[in-house]
């Protein structure tokens, strides 16, 4: 999918394949460095560009997980990754996290990135629900996932530690089926 966004950028949000591996982990090693929202803290993202590789094709070949990055200019500038249970009980549902280059907030292109997943979650048979984890500060995040029709499920207490700091996180979904 390609669209037209700022200064006349074209966005391409498209899946992630194995070509994208090296690319995608420095962007997600600036991710870290950018904000405090991000899973990892600098020093324990240690996954090598082979393994970043054969997680992309892991991701492909799975009917109930999809991981896509979002392209400017020829170069990735944000990504979502969304993986389904593992077991037949939880196949059908399954958890996403997104990320955008701090100098392409606010140009909409994680709207753009969970909008094309929300699409491809209504089209795909296996998914019936998509979920979320998000700081309960993070009140633009809220704001749009809210936007976008997901609900709040339950507040998380102290669940995320980041410079020694608590935080909630809270959960949110989305019925897709």
């Amino acid at each position: 999918m390609t669209e037209i966004i700022k200064d006349n950028g074209e966005l391409l949000i498209r899946k992630a394949c194995p070509e994208d591996a090296a690319e995608l982990n420095a962007f997600l090693r600036t991710i870290i460095l950018e904000t405090d929202q991000f899973g990892f803290e600098s020093d324990e993202f240690i996954i090598s560009d082979e393994q970043q590789a054969h997680t992309i094709r892991l991701f492909s070949v799975a009917d109930n997980s999809i991981m896509l990055v979002a392209v400017l200019d020829n170069k990735i500038v944000g990504s979502l990754s969304f993986r389904g249970g593992s077991s037949k009980k939880f196949h059908h549902a399954g958890e996403f996290g997104v990320q955008v280059l701090r100098e392409y907030w606010n140009l909409g292109i994680g709207k753009k990135l969970i909008e094309h997943l929300i699409n491809w979650g209504k089209e795909n048979k296996a998914v019936y629900k998509i979920s979320l984890r998000v700081r309960a500060d993070n009140e633009n995040a809220i704001h749009l996932y809210k936007k976008l029709g997901f609900k709040e499920e339950g507040i998380l207490q102290n669940e995320m530690m980041s410079k020694g700091i608590l935080y909630n996180l809270m959960y949110m979904g989305l019925m897709v089926n």
